[in-house]
């Protein structure tokens, strides 16, 4: 397991992990013990809180003192999960990035797997509920047609989402070279459809996870017809963004292949 004393050195730091966090006191103990544990390189945790009041920030605050591994980044006022997880983004060391929840419904255990596909040669490597070996786990039926609709309206939108079997996933990993920043104010929950917009033709992977219940605590995610908004202005501002950022591919000036 490498040491932590590797994350004093920002060279030295192979993957940070971005937790974009609200009153999560509960969970983060033993989330931050199955992460020391996992067979991971170098890594550090950007811990990203929202203004969490049930301890969280002190708790996370102390831990780094003694483990450099962990970062605290504090934000007061809830921003939304994405520009949160664009803020943790943004202070990363490593060349690769893992997004995920700090509710212990993502098993840490998984990055290995992330990471390697990604070594495999992957720009992003995504955790799916639907390939084989994956399940999402128990969920009422309305939950689970409100998910799959979701899902299908990504891959209706936007190109690139369709070439993921589970194209909303809050779990996935990416090379930071490859992310392109939000523009300022953009809000959301679901980082994965900005990153898949952006990707053009880029290789993308899969592997398996089970989505496991929450630790403790109840979802933040904004919910009803107010999720259904973000959602869908979310989907607009990523294809928007996607094209733009095409345009300019398209637009940059090709090596010569002469010598």
């Amino acid at each position: 397991m490498p040491d932590a004393s590797a994350a004093e050195r920002p060279d030295a730091v192979r993957v940070s992990i971005v937790l974009a966090v609200l009153n999560e006191r509960r969970n983060l103990p033993e989330l931050f013990d199955r992460l020391r544990a996992a067979p991971l390189p170098a890594w550090e945790a950007l811990v990203v809180d929202d203004g969490s009041t049930d301890g969280t920030r002190e708790f996370v605050g102390e831990l780094a003192r003694t483990d450099p591994r962990l970062r605290l980044l504090l934000h007061d006022g809830k921003q939304t999960t994405v520009a949160a997880q664009a803020m943790g983004i943004a202070a990363a060391r490593g060349p690769y990035v893992v997004i995920m929840d700090s509710d212990l419904q993502h098993p840490p255990e998984v990055i290995a797997a992330l990471l390697g596909a990604l070594e495999g040669g992957a720009t992003i490597a995504v955790a799916s509920r639907y390939v084989p070996g994956g399940t999402p786990g128990p969920r009422p039926p309305l939950r689970a047609v409100i998910s799959r609709g979701a899902e299908a309206l990504a891959k209706l939108i936007l190109p690139a989402a369709r070439r993921l079997s589970d194209p909303v996933s809050g779990f996935f990993a990416f090379r930071r070279t490859a992310f392109v920043p939000l523009e300022p104010g953009t809000r959301g929950y679901k980082l994965l459809l900005f990153v898949l917009a952006t990707a053009g033709d880029a290789p993308i992977g899969e592997v398996p996870f089970r989505f496991e219940p929450r630790g403790s605590g109840a979802s933040k995610v904004t919910s009803g017809s107010s999720f259904v908004r973000y959602y869908l202005t979310e989907l607009i501002l990523a294809r928007r963004l996607g094209r733009k950022v095409a345009r300019a591919r398209d637009g940059a000036p090709r090596a010569s292949s002469r010598p």
